[in-house]
């Protein structure tokens, strides 16, 4: 260690502890990583990752047995919890019968009902198994609706895994006029030059909008970035609705964390916009794999043309399959019966964001909370965010590590991708401890003078 870096008695402290305590991890770790690339990143400053046992309404064990408050949620799809008991009902009632046929059952008719009725632009739906084939459908269909090829994607987004969601706008050169840049490498030179990139709360996007029109198949922007959850969007979101309508651009909002998170009827019910096209999934399928894309007649009729036409083509042999149909009704019709969930969530979620923010002032700690209700993200920084362009993930990232391992090693999980999220189940008292260890963890890593 040379002179200039702090000693770090109390994270080498609590590391230690970790690894004591984590043994079974350890070992899993070391035969995961002899056979398997999984993709799997090392928690925070461990060695290795935490392996999840079981889960139970708010809380989460580990292979150890060591228990934790959970922040991840199955990142946003936990809703109700870990375990809720209706949804557990569900599963097990489609297992008793069998769980996959491959052709349609009856359980997908009560979940697409549900989902019509509760998301403001669903005249249709469609189900697939994952968001990263939902925000590729409804792409697919844009075009084919459109005749155009392009698609516009803000800084910050995430929708999914496809070639399309590979190319990240950048500030490089100017904050105004991003361009794409690749996040994978595979990613072919042509899909460069189907993605137009948009920046994120800046009315310049709008000019990039009109100036692309003859060419823009669709633009795509979720109703809260979960990597920047910010509340103050609803005038932005509308500026581009009304400029996507104004070019005849289908307007998609990408619901993935949103729907049934933050309201029933998700970021449409909360700023009052009906979109074009919606993809949905996390939530609504009660804890098991799921797609949905949602839109106007005239477009998801894209998906079904009349005989004879050829129309998008969609399919995949789990899709809309026994068990996350039953669960995705069993969970939605929960959210339906019990509306007072978001406001306790709304509730539990700001109470959280001041208990740390507060104590940041309090302490002159460059450090602040952002939410939207149950959503939340940590910035180890003192400037202001708008978008992902403002954000400094450099300056403080050993700060912000330690503060992680810390809050682990006190009993809350939370995760590296700084993607956090509460559930129902996350009473008032679960949120007092959270807010206490947060503030131990921020005092530990300024007395090792990271922060």
């Amino acid at each position: 260690m040379n002179s200039k870096t702090p000693a770090t008695p109390r994270l080498d402290a609590a590391k230690a502890a970790m690894i004591a305590k984590t043994r079974k991890c350890g070992e899993m770790t070391g035969d995961r990583e002899a056979i398997l690339f999984s993709g799997m990143r090392a928690n925070m400053l461990m060695p290795h990752p935490i392996y999840i046992a079981s889960g139970e309404g708010a809380r989460v064990r580990d292979i150890d047995g060591n228990e934790y408050i959970d922040t991840c949620m199955g990142f946003g799809v936990c809703v109700l919890g870990h375990r809720q008991p209706d949804v557990s009902a569900a599963i097990k009632r489609v297992s008793d019968s069998g769980w996959h046929f491959g052709i349609h059952s009856e359980e997908q008719l009560p979940l697409a009902r549900m989902l019509q009725d509760a998301i403001p632009c669903a005249d249709r739906i469609l189900f697939c198994n994952t968001g990263s084939e939902a925000t590729s459908y409804a792409m697919r269909a844009a075009r084919a609706f459109t005749g155009k090829d392009k698609i516009g994607i803000f800084n910050g987004y995430w929708h999914g895994m496809h070639d399309y969601c590979m190319v990240a706008p950048t500030p490089k050169p100017s904050r105004d006029r991003p361009v794409g840049e690749d996040i994978s490498t595979g990613v072919p030179q042509a899909v460069h030059d189907l993605i137009v990139p948009l920046p994120y709360r800046n009315e310049s996007a709008l000019d990039i909008i009109r100036e692309n029109a003859d060419d823009l198949a669709m633009v795509v922007i979720e109703p809260v970035q979960h990597s920047n959850p910010q509340s103050d969007i609803a005038d932005f979101l509308r500026a581009v609705q009304d400029v996507c309508r104004e070019c005849k651009i289908v307007f998609m909002l990408d619901e993935m964390v949103t729907g049934f998170r933050i309201a029933y009827g998700g970021g449409q019910e909360y700023f009052g916009i009906t979109p074009d096209m919606a993809t949905l999934g996390k939530a609504c399928g009660g804890g098991l794999p799921i797609g949905v894309i949602a839109g106007r007649e005239d477009i998801m009729r894209m998906y079904l043309p009349p005989e004879g036409q050829q129309g998008v083509f969609t399919g995949g042999t789990f899709t809309g399959n026994p068990l996350s149909m039953a669960a995705g009704a069993a969970a939605v019709a929960y959210m339906a019966d019990h509306p007072e969930i978001y406001a306790h969530m709304a509730a539990q979620g700001d109470r959280l964001a001041k208990g740390f923010n507060d104590y940041c002032t309090a302490n002159n700690m460059p450090v602040h909370m952002g939410n939207v209700g149950s959503m939340f993200h940590i910035y180890f920084q003192s400037s202001p965010v708008a978008s992902s362009f403002d954000i400094d993930e450099v300056s403080l990232a050993d700060a912000h590590k330690a503060f992680a391992l810390h809050a682990l090693e006190l009993g809350v999980l939370i995760s590296g991708g700084n993607r956090y999220y509460i559930s129902a189940a996350h009473d008032a008292e679960t949120i007092d401890t959270m807010i206490s260890v947060f503030q131990e963890s921020l005092a530990r890593v300024r007395e090792d003078g990271l922060l």
